[in-house]
Order: C-alpha cells, then sequence, then structure tokens
C-alpha cells in the first residue's frame, strides 16, 4: 500500500512529501512512516480518500483498477479547463498590470491558485486594452491609407 501512496503523492504533489504532508495536515515524519509501511492502519486510508475524492478506493486498498476514478478524473479534467481558460483570459491584461499585480498572476500560475482581481481593476484592464487596439487600428488605418496613395501614384517613365 505504501507504493500505491508514493504514486499518490506523485500525483497530488510532483513528488513533494512535505507538501503531501501538509496537504493532508500530517508531520513530515508521520508521512515517512507510512511511507516506510508502518501504521497504515484505516485512519490514514480513510484520510486520503476523504481529502482526494478523486482517488479509487479499490485501487488503493487492493490494487485493483486506475488510481483515479473516471468520473472523478473527468471532473478534475473539467476544473482544469476552467482554470486554464480563466488564466488565458488574463494573460491579455498582463502589459496593463502593475508589478505587484503581475506578481499575484505569476504565484497563481506557479502555485495552480486562483487568482483574484477586483471587478474594478479587470474594468481599469479592460479599457486600456481598448484604448490600446483603438490607437493601434488607427495607426494601421493611417499606413493602409498612405500605402494606397503610394500605389496610386504614377511612377515616372524612363
Amino acid at each position: 500500500m505504501h507504493n500505491r501512496l508514493q504514486e499518490i503523492i506523485k500525483y497530488k504533489t510532483g513528488g513533494r512529501k512535505t507538501a503531501f504532508a501538509e496537504l493532508m495536515g500530517w508531520t513530515p515524519q508521520y508521512l515517512a512512516k507510512l511511507l516506510n509501511g508502518d501504521n497504515f492502519g484505516l485512519q490514514p486510508v480513510l484520510s486520503i480518500l476523504e481529502k482526494l475524492p478523486e482517488i479509487n478506493a479499490r485501487w488503493f486498498l487492493f490494487g485493483e483498477g486506475g488510481m483515479l476514478e473516471i468520473g472523478k478524473m473527468f471532473d478534475l479534467q473539467r476544473e482544469t479547463m476552467c482554470h486554464i481558460q480563466e488564466l488565458l483570459d488574463l494573460d491579455k491584461f498582463i502589459p496593463y498590470m502593475s508589478a505587484e499585480e503581475i506578481n499575484q498572476f505569476e504565484v497563481a500560475l506557479t502555485t495552480g491558485k486562483k487568482p483574484v482581481f477586483s471587478p474594478e481593476t479587470l474594468s481599469k484592464w479592460q479599457e486600456r486594452l481598448n484604448a490600446r487596439e483603438t490607437e493601434m487600428a488607427a495607426k494601421f488605418a493611417e499606413a493602409n491609407r498612405k500605402s494606397e496613395e503610394l500605389c496610386r501614384q504614377r511612377t515616372a517613365k524612363k
């Protein structure tokens, strides 16, 4: 069972045992005992299955089937896609963020936590983005007008 616990740790925290112990509310020493096969009673199993409902209990207890419950796996995939979409929606505002806001966004990217920005902040960024798009459209239109003007001029005959 301790081998399957090791797989769960890899899945949930990328193999970081201290982070997993913290997630479970355990001490690193307690987790080390479990990984060594000591004290692996019902309580740690119940704790894991309660905190990580996507883990297939049959797999964890008996090694049968896959590590993740199919329904829970789809839920996780859906949550992941929503999280990615939220981050992509914010990505376009990076040029308009303050250093502190960029740091908050970076922390969200590296920790997987959802960045929380006020509606006022999002509105401010959207205004700046709209102004920039309007400015770029005007510059493009002016460049296009000049190009068309140059194309209409007659070239001198040799």
